[in-house]
C-alpha cells in the first residue's frame, strides 16, 4: 500500500505541475498551450510505464465498444445542463446579452472552444479522478472514493478559480458528480463528456480565456436582485448528479474481459465493499 500511495502521489504531483503550473511559467498563445496539452499524453504515458508497468488504461483511458455512446451521452447532458444554467442567469437578470461575434469570428471561437475544453477536460479527468480510480478503487468504500476525488477536483478548482465558499460549495457538488459517472461506467468518457460538455457551454459565453466578451455570445454582468443567482451553478451541479444517476443504465461499461487494463477487474473486486 506504501508503495501504491508513493506512485499515486508521484504521478499525480508531476502530472499536476506539467498541466497546471507550467503553462503559468512559460509564455504561450493559443497554437503553442494546445500543442503543449497534446504533449500531456506521451508524458503521462511513459509515467504510467515507468511507475505502473500499464500505459494509458492506468488513467481511466480504455477504449472498447461503447465508449463513444459514454462520451456523447455525458456531453449532452453537460452542455445542456450548463445551456440551461445560463438561460436561467439570462431570465433573472443577471446576464444581458447584447449580441453575437460574427460568423468568421463565431466560427474560430466555437472550434477553438471544442477543441481546448474536450482535450482539457480529458486530461484533468486523467489527474484527479483516473489516478484515484486506478489507485483506490479496490481499496476503500464507495464514499470514501467518491471523498477522495472530490476533494481533489475541489483542490483543483480553487487553484484555477481562487477560495470562496461559493466556489467550495460548487466545486465540491460538481466533483460529486463527475466521480459518480466515473465510478458508474469504469472508464472516463462519461465523465470527460460531462466535464467537457459544461466547459464548452461555458465557452460560448466566456470563450477560452474565462473573460467576458470572448465568447460567441456577448453580454453584460450585472447586479441581480434574485436571492438564490449566486447558489445557481451548485443547484445545476447537483441537477447533473441526478440526471447521472437516472440515466446510469444508459452507459456501456467495458468487459472484465478487457486484456488491456487490469483496473476494471480491480473495480469490480472492489465492489464486493462498495454500494453505489
Amino acid at each position: 500500500m506504501k508503495i501504491n500511495l508513493l506512485s499515486f502521489l508521484t504521478s499525480y504531483t508531476v502530472l499536476s505541475i506539467y498541466f497546471y503550473l507550467v503553462p503559468l511559467l512559460i509564455p504561450m498563445n493559443d497554437i503553442f498551450r494546445f500543442m503543449y496539452m497534446l504533449s500531456f499524453f506521451p508524458v503521462a504515458y511513459l509515467l504510467a510505464k515507468i511507475l505502473f508497468g500499464k500505459g494509458l488504461e492506468s488513467y481511466g483511458l480504455i477504449f472498447f465498444n461503447g465508449w463513444y455512446k459514454n462520451l456523447g451521452i455525458g456531453l449532452s447532458i453537460g452542455f445542456i445542463g450548463w445551456c440551461l444554467l445560463y438561460g436561467v442567469r439570462i431570465i433573472v437578470g443577471e446576464y444581458t446579452v447584447t449580441g453575437t461575434q460574427s460568423f468568421t469570428d463565431s466560427l474560430i471561437v466555437l472550434i477553438m472552444i471544442c477543441a481546448g475544453f474536450l482535450v482539457g477536460s480529458l486530461i484533468s479527468d486523467m489527474i484527479v479522478r483516473g489516478l484515484v480510480f486506478h489507485h483506490f478503487g479496490n481499496r476503500v468504500s464507495f464514499g470514501m472514493l467518491i471523498l477522495i476525488a472530490t476533494i481533489l477536483y475541489t483542490l483543483d478548482d480553487i487553484w484555477l478559480e481562487g477560495l470562496t465558499v461559493n466556489n467550495f460549495i460548487f466545486s465540491a457538488c460538481l466533483g460529486i458528480s463527475l466521480a459518480y459517472a466515473f465510478y458508474k461506467t469504469h472508464s472516463i468518457w462519461a465523465n470527460t463528456g460531462l466535464h467537457a460538455g459544461l466547459n464548452i457551454a461555458y465557452g460560448l459565453f466566456f470563450g477560452v480565456t474565462g473573460n467576458v466578451g470572448d465568447g460567441i455570445i456577448q453580454f453584460k454582468v450585472v447586479d441581480s436582485t434574485f436571492f438564490f443567482s449566486s447558489w445557481l451553478s451548485s443547484f445545476f451541479a447537483l441537477v447533473l448528479f441526478l440526471i447521472i444517476y437516472m440515466v446510469r443504465t444508459w452507459f456501456v461499461q467495458p468487459p472484465v474481459s478487457l486484456e488491456a487494463t487490469k483496473t476494471h477487474a480491480e473495480y469490480k473486486e472492489g465492489q464486493k465493499i462498495i454500494t453505489p
